[in-house]
């Protein structure tokens, strides 16, 4: 399973350093080296397995009724916009500058593991996004805690 928050860097040639706790997160002999990344909701990048990029395409996407012009936009969003990333012996992979704009990301960079997936933040937009203050109190409390 993804978790954590990590800080990479994105390096001149538009290239992120996957860390290795992620790259090891299904296990040893399952090291990552492949991640498929797309467009993200609230201007970040959702990275996947392909294993898991398959599944969330054809049983959440695909279940979508077509005769919806929303849901045919948000498949062209999410599977038209994706992009095989292969990483490299180093862990870096280079994310097509299409979604580096998407996505705003310049230098600083934020890395999320959220279960089966990863998201990917400029520093600037994860800071307008990150919850915090009410919205951990409302959400604790739905929680029981």
């Amino acid at each position: 399973m993804f978790m954590g928050e990590y800080s990479p860097a994105l390096d001149e040639k538009g290239r992120v350093a996957i860390p290795v706790k992620l790259r090891k997160a299904f296990g040893e002999e399952n090291l990552i080296d492949k991640l498929v990344v797309t467009h993200g909701f609230d201007k970040c990048l959702m990275a996947f397995r392909e294993s898991d990029w398959t599944d969330f395409v054809e049983k959440k996407l695909m279940q979508l009724p077509q005769s919806d012009p929303k849901n045919r936009m948000a498949v062209r969003f999410l599977v038209g916009g994706a992009s095989e990333c292969e990483l490299d012996k180093q862990g870096r992979m280079i994310i097509p500058a299409y979604l580096l704009k998407y996505a705003d990301i310049k230098s600083e960079v934020i890395i999320l593991g959220l279960s089966d997936k990863i998201e990917i933040w400029s520093g600037e937009q994860y800071g307008k996004n990150k919850p915090g203050g009410e919205i951990l109190e409302h959400f604790a409390d739905g929680l029981g805690f």
